[in-house]
């Protein structure tokens, strides 16, 4: 897949904001490169900086790496019991029944290929409904939008009662179950925040309904003042958590359309295109499209199954390309089968 991009203007802010384009100081003399969002970049450094879980294996070949995990978070990233509404198409607690994270949640047996230097674009590809990235826990990231792609997982959250059981539709790492038991965040995960700033996380059944935001990421030792990855959308790029270098939040202002920026973090001094996850109740809370080449082969693949079509994965000349399938870099051949199993069948597909 050959895509010829072009390089845009950067903007530098003040010292104490956000950089979006920047150089480092050079010797008297020296030629200086400037890094924008579109200069190719290796995310091997990115790569060694996840805080991996024991269920991910990463290895990295010459010009891609692979993830592998059983999709499944340890039980200290999830929380006992889940609301899970009786139509996924009304996300809201008519109806909904509480469901234990250990009857529902399954293996997943995750196997992606990605681009080790992702390609930017000036275009953008929306993201599709069910998986668009990984974590570092080994589970999957989804874009803000629930089965109908209308309701927003974050802004919808809701609390139900059953037996005397009390669980919230998003767990407090804005996490749930998904299609097959596929556990998925559709925000912020401060779990994995913490777990990656050296602190013990817990998760909680029951979110606070009231703030207008998700938890915020717990500012409490030097690595987690500033940009912390958090895994890696299926386009390459990285994904973070909403604090700058500089170690203020980052505003969703600050960011581009698909949730991303151009601006220094861990290992890139001068800038590099990422994605940032936000602790808000809104479709801002998590990634919107990619901005990064993508297959097509892919998205629509996943887009047919979750909308209940029966349409199967890209076979032959469509498998060709090697970061553009619905088998390497979306989802293995029992994934894609599970999803279409799961939501055609009108007595299945309620975790959505």
């Amino acid at each position: 897949m050959s895509v010829r991009v072009r390089r845009r203007s950067t903007v530098a802010l003040v010292a104490g904001v956000l950089v979006f384009g920047a150089t480092l100081p050079a010797a008297a003399g020296a030629v200086t490169k400037k890094y924008t969002a579109s200069t190719p970049q290796s995310e091997s450094a990115a790569i060694a900086r996840v805080k991996w879980t024991s269920n991910v294996t990463v290895s990295k070949g010459s010009g891609d790496w692979t993830f592998k995990s059983t999709g499944l978070p340890a039980t200290n990233f999830l929380a006992t019991d889940y609301a899970v509404p009786s139509n996924p198409q009304d996300v809201s607690a008519t109806g909904a029944t509480v469901v234990a994270s250990a009857s529902v949640l399954k293996d997943q047996n995750y196997d992606y290929t990605l681009p080790l230097t992702p390609k930017y674009t000036t275009s953008t590809t929306t993201t599709n409904q069910g998986p668009i990235g990984v974590m570092l826990d080994g589970a999957a990231v989804y874009n803000p939008y629930e089965a109908n792609h209308e309701t927003v997982a974050t802004s919808d959250n809701f609390d139900t009662t059953e037996n005397g059981v009390t669980a919230s539709f998003l767990d407090s790492c804005d996490g749930h179950p998904g299609p097959g038991g596929q556990y998925h965040y559709h925000g912020l995960p401060t779990c994995l925040v913490s777990y990656a700033t050296g602190g013990s996380p817990t998760v909680s059944s029951v979110t606070d309904l009231t703030p207008t935001t998700t938890p915020s990421v717990a500012e409490t030792n030097a690595a987690s003042k500033e940009p912390v990855i958090l895994g890696f959308a299926f386009d390459g790029f990285g994904i973070y958590d909403n604090v700058a270098m500089n170690g203020s939040t980052v505003p969703v202002s600050a960011l581009d359309k698909c949730n991303g920026i151009f601006s220094p973090v861990p290992g890139y001094p001068h800038g590099v295109y990422h994605y940032v996850l936000e602790n808000v109740k809104g479709a801002r809370s998590s990634i919107g499209c990619y901005h990064g080449v993508v297959s097509s082969a892919y998205t629509q693949a996943l887009e047919g199954v979750l909308n209940g079509g029966n349409t199967p994965p890209p076979t032959g000349a469509a498998l060709s390309k090697k970061f553009a399938t619905a088998e390497t870099l979306a989802a293995n051949k029992s994934e894609d089968t599970l999803l279409r199993a799961m939501l055609v069948s009108s007595g299945i597909n309620k975790y959505c």
